[in-house]
């Protein structure tokens, strides 16, 4: 890990360095996360040569293990003897108890309970060794104190906490031995010199163009750094939006520049090279055809030269091939007789061989048995004094065929002949006389002579036997063979004349096809150069007409591709400034709104050029890193179309680090579903079972993951998630999640989300993710509702328009991987380009098919475009309900339970264009349908607020719409001067404010509030429409005096000209805020009622029988309670007259300790028997809110097990405002205020709504006597209530008088009527005056009250009352 170390840092550490080296010396790192407490406190411990101990989270971690990371602690430092630092972050306080066992540990360096007896006794036996050594008390108690103090001398505590937030302060005040055992070092902001050393030293081996931009992108970083600091807090002194900024972000906003600039170079050079190489290609092109046309030129004469030559050679040619076709035919001729003579002498050779076959084998194994005999064999034969007959016939046969005397002598002296077996072996076998043959004859006819005979006498006669026998054979073959061997000598001798001859005439064939051969030879090499040549030309004007076509086609290509070249070469240097604002945004800006972001760019792209960094003059996030195919298909998946949107788009897949989306509409969930849904995204929520499971699961196989509603605290178990804890083992990416080790696929992808509108999120986890705004723009929303009216009022508009879009996307990005082919097989091509016909093909297809498309997406744009003017005739619909839902949007900040999705919203404004009045007239139209959405919007959200607000509501309505652009009524100046004061907004915007004065107020004005006068010379100042305003109020001050002394001024006109120069403008709520601050509110109400209608002042009650017709059975109504206010009666009686009787279909659960089963249990039946639920109080479950939200969500959901909901199933739900319900409940829900009416006109009203003609017609046996006393009894409960407005002089004590009053009564009253022949005056004021209401007083002067209702209820004044 590279590491800086700034004078800021090294101070840190010799502090830490000290501290560690102090007998029981612990310290608490107090600062924002990400500003290097935990590792300059590993720094330090190495210096110091101890070993860090952090312990590891894991899912469930408890009280249970950290207890055993401490005894494993424990060991280290008290057993083994080792020093070592155990470093303690605030972020691993999962139980606030850690910190109790922290401060005993500080404290007396023991942990109550930590250790069991078994366990004790180990350590005593363990370290009594060393006790031994040390000259220690050995005994059990004097090890174990050993132990903790030898624990206590070698163990080192780090505390690393953050200030921010109450958690710090209180865990301070808790656990005192924090403050009292540690040495505090609190790790303050980086100073600008820290900050520059380190973005110095990041940057220095950085190639930035030059020393001096490298230098200044050094300040720049410093400059960044505290410009968000200081935009964090405007941020939340203008928006209550907390953001922090660490120096975690700023090693990320340098780290991030250096990773996109490297990325972003490559990427921009690799595409101008590829242009450059089209280019050169179109280039190297045009030089060939010029010399391809010379060669052209050249080549001609050539041709001709050896065309004329051809054609002579060809005519030798063929005159010498016809003299030797002449004598290849005699030599044929020849060849034939001889062959016939071959065929011929062969076969008297084969007929001569054959016959020799015959004595041949006998010869040959006569020859082999004369080769076996050996010396003693002759010597056997030679010793026979007197041989046998066999031996001496063999002998003398022998003898005969020598031609010898055939006796034994002579046979002995033949034996003894030492070439014996010799001139056997070469006797002439051929020239044997007949007449020897004669004398052997006797011999051979002899029946014993016989080889095999003779054997049994003398194996050495046997051979001699064998071979006279074969020379016998061989001289009768010889006989037969001789004049077949002559008449062979013969033929052969003929035959061999016949060769000669033959040969002679093939030898002079051959050289007669030899000289043709050369001939042809040379008529082939010059056909061959010929045809070359040809070839040359043809393909010289092959390749002409293929440069033509490649020039002409790509020409209008190649211009664009220079510019683009040189747009690419001007993008690279500006690169330095460009992808520098744009990590910067990365790092930073993603928890800012619009306006913020462009306010900071803005002020950077200035100091930019201040400090002569190349930087684009308009440069955003997304000119700089976003493609505009890449925009559109992010576009198709629903993000919203503004620019802000498509910045956090960026944010989201540019950033290093995971994205937590603040989503409170639910737009990013829906985008991340749709962008990811091919790679297998995988849903869930912190709050699931098989949570971890799945996480693992995801990074094993490489699935993008989303974690949806997150709260303000993330689970630890994802540390090492976040912070991308990987490391490498045996060649495996693995990361440590929990106690397992998993293997780490890089296409793993994590996206987090949060429907909180305003999330706190501590500086911890800023530096872990990228947090980024989600949350729905105007311009965002104005678009998503344009859609929707067009879908409605134009559908065929909008189809179209869907069309398009997705055409053009498609035809764009086709046309880029177009070009992206066309410029590769330009720059892999090898040699001559114009002989690559394939490639020319595909080149000439891809232009034509691009020139199409080209066409085509031109078309489309065009269309488009007139699209788009159609389709902005219906933008002010759009604008108003934009305007509409965020003044809706804002309500959240006056109550929590004010919460509304922009599902919901959308819903209405559909039905808005549904249900309003139509027009041929498109501006009449338009005008119908914006103002019946703005009287059904304010309807609808009025009867979920109290009456308190409604006023407010309505004016916010107003004066939104005013404000607005398209309206521009109310100027942003004089709508600060209302909400911020004149004098404030006079500081800021008014003209040459510093050098405004104030004037002394003159005497005629001494009526007038100092405060006032000072406030009129402010408006005077900013508010153009009331220039003059003081010079009036001095000369005509009688009359604004009395004008001032009016009751009611908001009612009288202003003096003089001011009426008809202000009339009804919003100028005149400012003079009555600063004359008469009291009337505000009236003016106000008059104002909202001239500028939108009376209707918006005093909206009418709301009746269950219309709610009812908008509710379903998967979405809960909601009844927001105020004091004194129950729904519970007016819901039993509506589900009387609907038919779900209390206790039969309607079910009431009361919400308290140990109701949520039987909660759960109600919904489950109830959802699918079609029955009614209702539960009461939920801000009481406050444990139990957040499984109210997942059986909410469960309804909603068509695609989970209980979509099976019966259509008659409705939940209805009570609850105080309250932080704890669920904010998806209170923005999906139908919410309605029940609270006491304020005033008597009002009360009646609403008192009448809820009784309903039914209850008006249930008395038919007095009829009329029942509806007059039930309006005086209305009347009375209605002052009743009234009078608690005056306090003291209403009633003493403020009584909660409340309906259940009323409903009482009415069912006495009602009873009675029904019950009695005539009216029991006396019951009724009896039961009515002193149970039902008199019951509520304790004080004897409210009695008072009871002659009032006594008189109230006597005969005698009835008629007159009514």
């Amino acid at each position: 890990m590279a590491a800086v170390f700034f004078q800021h840092a090294i101070d840190h550490v010799c502090r830490l360095s000290r501290v560690l080296r102090q007998p029981r010396g612990n310290a608490m790192l107090v600062g924002v996360g990400g500003s290097g407490k935990q590792s300059l406190t590993r720094f330090a411990s190495y210096i110091s040569g101890f070993k860090t101990f952090q312990i590891e989270l894991s899912r469930g971690y408890g009280v249970a293990e950290f207890r055993e990371d401490l005894k494993k602690l424990y060991r280290t430092a008290g057993v083994d003897g080792e020093p070592i630092v155990f470093l303690f972050s605030d972020t691993q306080i999962v139980q606030e108890c850690f910190l109790e066992d922290i401060n005993n540990m500080l404290n007396s360096g023991e942990v109550p309970g930590l250790f069991a007896t078994e366990e004790k006794d180990r350590i005593v036996i363990d370290i009594r060794e060393w006790m031994e050594k040390t000259g220690g008390n050995p005994t059990k108690d004097g090890c174990y104190s050993a132990f903790i103090n030898r624990v206590r001398d070698n163990l080192h505590i780090v505390l690393t906490m953050s200030p921010v937030g109450d958690a710090f302060r209180a865990r301070c005040r808790q656990f005192p031995s924090l403050i009292n055992c540690c040495t505090i070092d609190w790790f303050s902001n980086w100073p600008a010199e820290a900050l520059l050393s380190v973005s110095q030293t990041f940057l220095a081996n950085t190639d930035l163009g030059s020393r001096a931009v490298r230098d200044a992108v050094a300040q720049m970083c410093v400059h960044i750094h505290r410009s968000v600091e200081d935009m964090s807090v405007r941020f939340y002194l203008e928006l209550r939006r907390r953001y922090y900024t660490t120096p975690k972000s700023y090693l990320d906003l340098i780290n991030l520049y250096l990773q996109l600039l490297q990325e972003k170079r490559q990427e921009l050079r690799q595409a101008r090279d590829r242009l450059l190489d089209g280019l050169r290609k179109l280039n190297e092109t045009n030089v060939l055809v010029t010399s391809m046309k010379a060669d052209l030129a050249r080549l001609q004469p050539e041709l001709e030269a050896k065309a004329a030559a051809t054609a002579d050679l060809l005519v030798k040619v063929a005159a010498d091939q016809q003299e030797a076709e002449k004598v290849k035919a005699v030599v044929a001729a020849e060849e034939k007789e001889v062959k016939a003579m071959q065929v011929q002498t062969q076969g008297i050779a084969d007929e001569a061989k054959a016959d020799l076959a015959e004595a041949l084998p006998a010869l040959q194994a006569a020859i082999d048995s004369l080769k076996a005999l050996n010396k003693n064999d002759i010597v056997e034969i030679k010793s026979f004094p007197k041989p046998p007959l066999l031996v001496q016939m063999t002998m003398e046969a022998v003898c005969i065929l020598k031609q010898e005397k055939p006796d034994w002598e002579t046979a002995k002296r033949v034996l003894s002949d030492t070439t014996f077996m010799k001139s056997l072996e070469e006797f002439d076998k051929d020239n044997i006389p007949d007449i020897v043959i004669k004398k052997l004859k006797k011999y051979i006819d002899d029946p014993q002579y016989q080889p095999d005979v003779v054997a049994k006498q003398s194996r050495a006669a046997m051979s001699l036997c064998m071979w006279t026998r074969a020379m016998d054979v061989y001289h009768r073959v010889a006989k037969t063979v001789e004049p077949k061997r002559q008449k062979l000598r013969e033929a052969e001798s003929q035959l061999e004349r016949a060769n000669k001859q033959l040969q002679e005439k093939q030898d002079a064939l051959a050289a007669v096809v030899a000289r043709v051969n050369r001939l042809q030879q040379q008529l082939a090499d010059a056909q061959s150069e010929q045809r070359q040549l040809n070839d040359q030309a043809d393909l010289t004007r092959k390749r002409l007409d293929r440069a033509g076509k490649l020039t002409s086609g790509l020409a209008d290509e190649g211009i664009r591709w220079q510019a683009t070249a040189d747009q690419l070469d001007t993008q690279i240097h500006l690169l330095v400034g460009d992808v520098f604002l744009s990590a910067a945004c990365i790092a930073y800006y993603g928890a800012f709104t619009g306006s913020y972001r462009e306010q900071l760019v803005s002020s950077w792209v200035s100091k930019c050029q201040q400090l002569s960094i190349p930087v684009s003059q308009s440069c955003t996030l997304r000119g700089t890193l976003a493609s505009p195919v890449e925009v559109r298909e992010w576009l198709l998946g629903g993000l919203p179309s503004d620019g802000t949107s498509v910045d956090n788009g960026i944010l989201v897949t540019r950033g290093k680090r995971w994205p937590l989306m603040v989503d409170p509409q639910g737009q990013a969930n829906t985008w991340v579903k749709n962008l990811e849904s091919h790679n297998g995204l995988r849903v869930m929520k912190l709050t699931d079972s098989n949570f971890l499971r799945t996480l693992e699961n995801c990074i094993h196989i490489g699935h993008p993951c989303l974690i949806e509603d997150v709260g303000e605290v993330l689970d630890p178990a994802l540390e090492p998630v976040l912070q991308r804890c990987t490391f490498k083992q045996g060649g495996r990416l693995l990361i440590r999640l929990g106690d397992a080790d998993v293997d780490y696929d890089p296409s793993f992808k994590l996206y987090i989300t949060t429907k909180l509108a305003n999330p706190h999120y501590l500086p911890e986890v800023c530096i872990k993710v990228t947090i980024i705004n989600f949350t729905v723009t105007m311009q965002g929303l104005e678009d998503q509702l344009l859609v929707e009216v067009v879908r409605q009022e134009r559908p065929e508009l909008e189809e179209q328009r869907d069309r398009l879009i997705t055409s053009i996307t498609a035809d764009k990005k086709q046309l880029q991987e177009l070009e992206d082919k066309i410029l590769k097989l330009l720059r892999e091509c090898e040699g001559n380009i114009l002989d690559d016909e394939q490639l020319l093909a595909t080149l000439n297809t891809s232009q034509h098919t691009s020139a199409a498309i080209q066409n085509r997406v031109k078309e489309a744009e065009e269309t488009e475009r007139d699209i788009n003017t159609a389709r902005e005739s219906y933008r002010p619909a759009a604008t108003r309900g934009s305007i509409l839902y965020f003044t809706i949007a804002d309500l959240a900040g006056i109550n929590p339970m004010y919460q509304f999705s922009l599902a919901y919203f959308i819903r209405m404004f559909s039905h808005c264009i549904e249900a309003s009045g139509k027009s041929g007239d498109l501006a009449t139209r338009l005008k119908l349908l914006s103002d019946f959405t703005t009287s059904f919007v304010f309807r609808n959200v009025s009867r979920g607020l109290f009456e308190e607000h409604k006023l407010l509501f309505s004016f916010l309505m107003c004066t939104s719409i005013l404000r607005h652009l398209s309206c521009d009524d109310i100027s942003e100046v004089e709508w600060s001067c209302l909400v911020r004061g004149a004098a404030a907004t006079a500081a800021v915007s008014g003209p040459d404010s510093s050098q405004q004065q104030q004037t002394a107020k003159p005497g005629q004005l001494q009526w007038l509030p100092d405060a006032a006068w000072m406030g009129l010379q402010a408006l005077e100042q900013c508010v153009g429409v009331l220039k003059g305003i003081i010079d009036s109020l001095v000369q005509d001050h009688k009359a604004w005096q009395a004008w001032y002394n009016e009751a009611e001024p908001q009612n009288k006109s202003l003096p003089h000209y001011w009426q008809d120069r202000i009339g009804n403008h919003f100028a005149k709520l400012l003079l009555i805020k600063q004359l008469r601050e009291e009337q505000l509110v009236f003016a106000v109400q008059q104002y909202v009622a001239s500028k939108l209608g009376k209707e918006f002042t005093e909206p009418e009650p709301w009746a269950l029988d219309d709610v009812f017709q908008e509710t379903n059975s998967k979405t809960p109504v909601i009844f927001i309670l105020s004091t004194g206010a129950d729904p519970t009666a007016m819901l039993e009686r509506f589900g009387e007259r609907k038919g779900w009787l209390m206790g039969q279909r309607l079910h009431v659960v009361s919400l308290g300790q140990g109701q949520g089963l039987l909660a759960e249990t109600m919904i489950k039946q109830a959802a699918g028997a079609g029955d009614w639920v209702c539960l009461q109080n939920c801000h009481l479950a406050a444990s139990w809110m957040r499984r109210l939200e997942e059986k909410v969500e469960e309804l909603a959901d068509e695609h989970s097990g209980n979509s099976q909901v019966h259509p008659d199933f409705r939940l209805w739900l009570t609850s105080m405002p309250s932080p704890v319900f669920p904010v998806l409940v209170l923005q999906n829900g139908f919410k309605l205020t029940n609270e006491a009416p304020r005033g008597v006109k009002s009360n009646i009203g609403r008192t009448y709504n809820d009784t309903g003609n039914n209850v008006l017609d249930s008395c038919l046996s007095k009829p009329s006597e029942w509806k007059r006393l039930l309006f005086t009894l209305s009347f009375f409960h209605a002052v009743v209530q009234k009078r608690r407005k005056f306090g003291p002089l209403g009633w003493n004590i403020r009584y909660e008088f409340n309906t259940s009053d009323l409903e009482c009564s009415r069912s006495t009253l009602h009873m009675f009527l029904s019950e009695q022949e005539h009216i029991p005056w006396d019951a009724l004021q009896y039961v009515i005056g002193e149970v039902n209401y008199g019951g509520r007083w304790v004080l004897v002067q409210e009695n008072l009250c009871r002659t009032v209702c006594k008189d109230w209820t006597s005969g005698r004044n009835l008629l007159r009352f009514i």
